[in-house]
């Protein structure tokens, strides 16, 4: 290990790197999306962020959450699942945010007023059995947010916390990860809530920011065709060269350590700009560093460690959360390597009819292994899974 130099990588799910290499262009949007909001006091269109697992959706979400809190915003942010309803988690959300708001200076909270009471008749309708408390009376609003339909309760909530939050000069962040897992009338019934919340003609200074697969904008189009033209769709793919680069040296400059070129490199080569394994080499290899300048030698083994991390933690725990019918279909799949696979070239390989292939397609779906890019292709969520199953598992 580097003597007296802590280790500036932080491999993880979630975790915020030391430099968010690469994301710059879309940070930038979002910073002056943040600061238009916050002087006009007025919304914009409202975002939806895809890509595969790990390449740093949540990792932005996350900085995007921050900057929003910093500035002084309502922050909402949920990850979405299938076994909740999207009704109660931005509930128990909204919760915790206005809680916040409610132990701010009375100016601010005043201007919540009317919030408080909507939010309490959304919260009656989606859990009336909840205890929310915010230490002081609120009276549930009636006629608003009460009606039992989500898209029409949740576009009267987003109104009333925009209202208010133009009142105390300020904006609401809503949000939500893993956008894809919800149930699809939740997500039909947030894009007539979103839509509705961007026809007025002074949108209140709401931002909604969503993540999730890369199939998520045809998730959104399936629940409602308009989505496609509603959303303003950004994806997040692998680093190039340049910007993995960047990822790796500049951490390490800021400890006053180098990179030698061969050791950069090894990890340029192997990486291939997946921002998940190039957190896991910059740690390994930083531990078993010994000088403060980075050579072949220490990559050589770093990389090793890291591809012994990842491999059994990504890569095995994924395969091994699948049956047997499903592994069988992911070594087909793995002949294409990181390209998307053709459903009819999968039956060919299996030696079956492409009509028995609906089942374990569903189901890997399902599960968040698969996904489709396109009508009858199917491509993994994780790069470098096929080059895992080739090389681990044959």
């Amino acid at each position: 290990m580097i003597l007296n130099a802590a280790n500036p990588y932080r491999p993880g799910a979630g975790r915020v790197p030391p430099e968010l290499a690469g994301r710059s262009a879309v940070m930038s949007e979002y910073e002056s999306l943040l600061s238009t909001v916050t002087r006009d006091q007025m919304g914009d269109r409202p975002w939806i962020i895809s890509g595969l697992r790990g390449v740093g959706k949540t990792v932005l979400l996350n900085q995007c959450s921050r900057e929003a809190s910093a500035a002084g915003w309502v922050t909402i942010k949920i990850e979405a699942s299938g076994s909740h309803s999207l009704g109660s988690q931005l509930a128990n959300e909204t919760y915790v945010a206005l809680r916040k708001v409610a132990k701010l200076p009375e100016k601010v909270r005043k201007s919540f007023r009317e919030a408080f009471s909507v939010f309490k008749a959304f919260q009656i309708n989606i859990d009336p059995a909840g205890a929310y408390s915010f230490g002081f009376d609120v009276q549930a609003a009636s006629g608003q947010a009460d009606s039992g339909q989500l898209a029409t309760d949740l576009a009267e909530l987003l109104q009333s916390l925009g209202e208010g939050a133009r009142a105390a000069g300020i904006g609401v962040l809503i949000a939500i990860d893993e956008l894809q897992e919800a149930d699809r009338d939740d997500l039909m019934a947030l894009n007539v809530a979103l839509h509705q919340l961007g026809q007025d003609p002074q949108p209140v200074p709401v931002i909604f920011i969503g993540a999730g697969l890369p199939s998520l904008p045809a998730v959104m189009a399936d629940a409602s065709s308009y989505a496609e033209r509603m959303y303003l769709y950004r994806s997040l793919g692998l680093l190039d060269p340049e910007a993995t680069t960047d990822a790796l040296v500049t951490p390490a400059r800021r400890e006053g350590v180098t990179w030698g070129e061969d050791a950069l490199e090894q990890v340029l080569a192997v990486s291939q700009g997946y921002p998940y394994f190039i957190q896991a080499c910059g740690k390994h290899v930083w531990d078993v560093a010994a000088s403060r300048t980075i050579n072949a030698e220490d990559a050589r083994l770093g990389i090793a460690r890291a591809r012994e991390e990842v491999d059994a933690g990504l890569y095995m725990a994924r395969w091994e959360r699948a049956t047997n019918n499903q592994q069988e279909f992911m070594k087909a799949m793995a002949a294409d390597n990181d390209e998307p696979s053709m459903v009819s070239e999968l039956a060919t390989r299996l030696g079956k009819p492409q009509t028995t292939l609906s089942m374990p397609r569903r189901t890997l779906i399902q599960a968040g292994l698969v996904y489709s890019p396109r009508r009858g292709q199917l491509a993994f969520t994780v790069p470098g899974m096929a080059d895992f199953i080739n090389r681990v598992l044959g």
